[in-house]
């Protein structure tokens, strides 16, 4: 059985199969249609060629996420919210997401690109070494990134707002930990008052102040101690339209954009 036995059973065409099987929410394809042509391959039992598939393209269409460790549960929660949200825009494009984590270095050989999510320098490029896929430093802030990306917060852009809102210094920062020493440094060169959530003990230094929370997780949290919250949302549906382009050019060996992005 083939693809094209399988679009010509369910009256369609090759395109519109290949779109169902590789989950392309992208395409204006009917549920019926869809439902249609996932019965007939299950019927069949359909599997396909992942090999051929792979050889073909040049790509595996997999994308693996390294999600640095902390023991915060607020941290591992807004992890998982990020990882909830990256794996459904992937989706769309047609791409899965592989997650790890952990302090042992990998070689992910079957990923198109790498992302890794608040590591350390050192960890990152020991990643690097045995990775010859692109990789992408999210929320990590790293030296001499020419060959690679860095997506980090803007905190000057974040003290504008909550200056704007609460007046200059007015209020105290929550952030989830950092793991990179420099990012960290860097907000707390930005803001004169930082909690880092380490645990849930900081809800003590943020009673009845005005609080910019640094994560909805954390905002949620911060609303049933603090006076008011200002919630940045620190992985917008902007940011994770920024990461696959940033993914796209690498990927696909495109012209190169500033490698240095704040969000």
């Amino acid at each position: 059985m083939t693809i094209r036995d399988i679009a010509k059973e369910a009256g369609v065409s090759i395109a519109t199969v290949s779109y169902v099987l590789n989950n392309r929410e992208d395409q204006c394809i009917s549920e019926a249609t869809r439902q249609k042509i996932l019965q007939i391959v299950n019927l069949h039992q359909y599997r396909i060629n992942f090999t051929a598939k792979c050889i073909s393209s040049g790509k595996t269409n997999i994308v693996t996420l390294f999600v640095g460790r902390n023991k915060s549960p607020l941290y591992k929660a807004e992890a998982m919210r990020a990882t909830e949200r990256l794996y459904k825009f992937l989706s769309s494009k047609g791409y899965w997401l592989q997650i790890a984590a952990g302090k042992e270095i990998k070689s992910f050989s079957s990923s198109d690109a790498v992302i890794c999510y608040n590591v350390d320098e050192q960890f990152f490029r020991e990643l690097g070494e045995v990775n010859f896929c692109p990789l992408i430093a999210l929320d990590s802030k790293l030296a001499n990134n020419e060959l690679f990306y860095q997506i980090t917060i803007d905190y000057l852009k974040v003290k504008t707002v909550a200056d704007k809102i609460y007046g200059e210094n007015n209020y105290k920062v929550v952030s989830l930990p950092l793991n990179c020493e420099p990012l960290k440094k860097d907000a707390m060169s930005v803001f004169p008052e930082i909690v880092f959530a380490d645990n849930f003990d900081f809800t003590s230094t943020i009673a009845d102040c005005n609080v910019v929370a640094l994560g909805e997780t954390l905002g949620e949290y911060a609303k049933r101690f603090a006076k008011d919250v200002l919630t940045i949302d620190t992985f917008n549906q902007e940011k994770i339209e920024l990461l696959w382009k940033c993914l796209d050019i690498t990927i696909n060996r495109l012209e190169a954009l500033n490698h240095d992005i704040k969000i």
